[in-house]
Order: structure tokens, then C-alpha cells, then sequence
């Protein structure tokens, strides 16, 4: 009897070391697989046979039987990659993704947008997260859809200046003060010359197209200024505009302290009807730290001395509308945002990945396709932003490798081998044996 037992606790050993060198070689094969979480054979002892002896009943084990696969959860290392989708996690959390009405869970990130430009895996699987309307994420998870369209164009409607001007030894006189700026009298250039201090900046019209707007500054007295927008009435549909000639579209003063600081600030808009062909009618808040009423805003204006060094600078100027532009480039950050950049200078939140976290990973079942499924086990998932809650962060271009040491796997090997050929020997032995008692019946 026992050597028949014998037989089978061989045999036994036999298929814990064959199924050992199964998941060995499954690693090994993943050795480059995106996401791969290495396995572990895991084994216990077969139920034992009761036998008599005389110090009363003892128990004979009947070899080893399977307990389970376990897989490894550890972070694989992170690798750069070539597209901007690719995104890997650094950190506890799983990527959902759906088809149909099934949910899986992967680390391979990676990613790419179908047709219709949802982000989805190389199975065509749909990723899940936030998606974005007009810049602002939502905080519904549903399939993650990447707009990559142009940006609409958007219309100047703040001018936002930090500038210092110096005042003038000889401020009785103001000939700017008595120019026409119609349109039709003097050039742009003209009028610039005859002011204190001028400025430009850009701005765009409601159909994206630019254009410029001069500033001009006055001294009207020892504290107060006055200010001027000019545009070219060649481009606006004044009656009687003329190319290169001066329209005012705007005007103000602006009062200073005896430190100064500005104390006050006035903006009045021209009495002219005009237009920039096409557009919209064009109006703007000029910001130089205080607007009329006296809130204080973005910009920053100081008068100085006129001692030879000092002179009247604009160290820097803003404005708040934009052309058209055409997606140029995304990322992924470490929150999982899926961000924008786009020809014309503005930037955009596209979307949000969501993450999963398991109260335990090691009961989710393998798949296959570098996928997971929840189970009992597993317990149920929590979506979440990365970078919250326990979940790890994201980075776009990039990839987690394999968590698989190609050294240890080796060595795991060997034990393997050992282990099949020493339970090789356990069964040859005892059929020798048999085979030998056999014989002499």
C-alpha cells in the first residue's frame, strides 16, 4: 500500500513542479509585455492517509496539490515611449475599460484614440474617465472622448498693462490734447509722435482676425495723465476712414499720488460708431491696476522722477483674446488630465482618466490581453482621480514595463528542474520497487 502511495506523492510532485515551470515560462514570455504582473505557483500539502503504528494512529502525506497562481502587484519600472497617449501608472490603481456592458481592469497603457476619438487600448476597449466641456472636467465616468478639433477664436476684452511713466519737466503745453482723431486727420504714427509715451498691442476682433491698438499717454499736470486707443481706420468701416489715419476708439486719465502710485483711473469709449468689417462691435477694459470704480485689478502703472535714467517702459503687456488654433500637442499629467496645446498659444483640459482601486488586488482573475476582472475576491472597485485616495500618479509618454526580473526567474527555474528531476526519481524508485516485488510473487 504505501508504495502505491508512494507512486502517487511522486506523481504529485511531478505536476507541482510541471505546473511550477508553466508559470516560469509564462513570465519569462512576458518578459516584455506591457503592464505584466509576474505569477507565483503556489502549493500545499495533499490531504494525508491515516496509518496504524504502535504508538497509535500517525498520518502519512500523500504529496503536494496546486493552492493557486498568485500574481505579483509590484510597480514595473517606467519607460519613456514615442506617443503622447501611452500613459503608465506610478502607484496602486488599475485603468478601466469597457466593452459593452463589461468593465476590465489593466496597467498597459497603452492607448490611442479611435474614429469617433475616444481613447481606447490596443483591443478596442474604451477607456473610462471624464471627459471636458469648454475646459471644465466633469465628475461623471462614462468612455473618455478627446475632442482634437481647432479652438473657436475668442475676442480681446481685457488689455492688461505693467508699465511705469516718466514725468515730463514741461507739461503746460499738450498738444495732443487738440488733435482729431477721426479717422481722416492725422496718421497714427503722427499722433504716437506728438504723445508722451506709446505703446501697441495686439488684439483680436470676434472673428479671430488681429489687429493693433495704439496707446498714447499725455501728462496734463503735475499727477494726471491722460490716455488714448487708437486704431488704423483703413481697417474699420468708419465713414471716411482713411488708411493709416487715426480713429479713437478709446479714452481715460489717470491720477497719481505724490509717491507715484495711482490713485485713480478713467476710461470713456468713443462716441464713433465703427466696426472692424464683419466682427462684432469691439470694446476692452484697459487694466493698469485699478478700473474706474476703484477695484484693484491685474496691471500695474507707477509714475517716476524725470531724472535722465528714467524714462517711460511698458516691462509687460496682455491681452486675453486669441486666433483659431489647431491641436499641436497633448500630455498627460500626473492627476490623469489629458492637456491640450494648440497653435495659437492657449492651452485646454481635453479629459480625465480614471483609476481603480481593489481592496485586494490579488483576487482579481486574469483574462488575458494584459486585462483583469473583478471577482468576490477582489471586492468591488472605487474610481477615482489619480493621485487621490491611494491611487498612483500618471504620466503621459510613457509605459510600465513588466514587473518580471529575468535573474530571479532563473533561479526559479533551476529550482524547478531540480525539484521535477528529484520526484522523477521518487516514482522510478517505487516502480522499481513494484516491479521488483512482482517478480518474486
Amino acid at each position: 500500500m504505501s508504495l502505491f502511495n508512494t507512486l502517487r506523492t511522486g506523481a504529485s510532485g511531478l505536476g507541482t513542479s510541471s505546473t511550477s515551470l508553466g508559470v516560469i515560462g509564462d513570465n519569462i514570455a512576458n518578459l516584455n509585455t506591457v503592464g505584466f504582473k509576474r505569477g507565483t505557483a503556489t502549493f500545499a500539502d495533499a490531504f494525508p492517509s491515516m496509518i496504524g503504528s504502535t504508538s497509535g494512529v500517525q498520518t502519512l502525506g500523500n504529496g503536494a496539490v496546486m493552492g493557486g497562481i498568485r500574481s505579483a502587484f509590484a510597480q514595473g519600472m517606467i519607460e519613456p515611449s514615442g506617443s503622447p497617449l501611452d500613459i503608465a501608472i506610478s502607484g496602486a490603481g488599475f485603468f478601466p475599460v469597457r466593452s459593452g456592458n463589461q468593465t476590465l481592469y489593466t496597467r498597459d497603457g497603452t492607448f490611442g484614440l479611435d474614429s469617433e476619438g475616444y481613447l481606447v487600448n490596443g483591443g478596442g476597449l474604451k477607456v473610462q474617465g471624464y471627459r471636458a466641456f469648454d475646459d471644465t472636467v466633469s465628475s461623471v465616468v462614462g468612455d473618455l472622448q478627446i475632442a482634437t478639433g481647432p479652438v473657436p477664436p475668442a475676442e480681446t476684452s481685457a488689455i492688461t498693462l505693467d508699465m511705469v511713466l516718466a514725468s515730463q519737466e514741461d507739461f503746460s503745453t499738450t498738444p495732443y490734447g487738440g488733435l482729431t482723431l477721426d479717422g481722416a486727420s492725422i496718421s497714427v504714427e503722427d499722433a504716437s509722435a506728438e504723445a508722451d509715451f506709446s505703446t501697441s498691442v495686439t488684439v483680436y476682433d470676434s472673428l479671430g482676425r488681429k489687429h493693433d491698438v495704439v496707446l498714447n499717454f499725455e501728462q496734463t499736470g503735475p499727477n494726471d495723465w491722460t490716455w488714448s486707443a487708437l486704431v488704423d481706420a483703413g481697417d474699420t468701416d468708419v465713414a471716411g476712414g482713411v488708411d493709416g489715419m487715426a480713429l479713437e476708439i478709446a479714452s481715460g486719465s489717470v491720477t497719481f499720488d505724490t509717491d507715484g502710485n495711482m490713485t485713480a483711473m478713467t476710461q470713456t469709449p468713443t462716441a464713433t460708431s465703427w466696426l472692424w468689417p464683419g466682427a462684432d462691435a469691439f470694446a476692452f477694459d484697459l487694466d493698469l491696476g485699478l478700473d474706474p470704480t476703484g477695484n484693484p485689478g491685474m496691471g500695474q502703472i507707477r509714475m517716476v522722477g524725470s531724472e535722465p535714467d528714467d524714462s517711460s517702459s511698458v516691462t509687460s503687456v496682455d491681452q486675453d483674446g486669441y486666433g483659431v488654433g489647431s491641436l499641436t500637442a497633448v500630455n498627460v499629467d500626473g492627476s490623469g488630465k489629458v492637456l491640450a496645446t494648440y497653435s495659437n498659444g492657449e492651452e485646454r483640459t481635453l479629459g480625465q482618466v480614471a483609476l481603480a482601486l481593489f481592496p485586494a488586488d490579488g483576487g482579481l482573475q486574469r483574462v488575458g490581453g494584459n486585462l483583469w476582472m473583478e471577482t468576490s475576491a477582489s471586492g468591488e472597485p472605487a474610481l477615482g482621480v489619480p493621485g487621490t485616495g491611494g491611487r498612483g500618479a500618471t504620466a503621459g509618454y510613457s509605459l510600465e514595463k513588466s514587473n518580471v526580473e529575468l535573474e530571479n526567474e532563473f533561479v526559479s527555474l533551476i529550482q524547478a528542474q531540480r525539484s521535477y528531476s528529484a520526484s522523477a526519481s521518487v516514482v522510478q524508485s517505487a516502480d522499481e520497487t513494484l516491479q521488483e516485488l512482482v517478480n518474486l510473487v
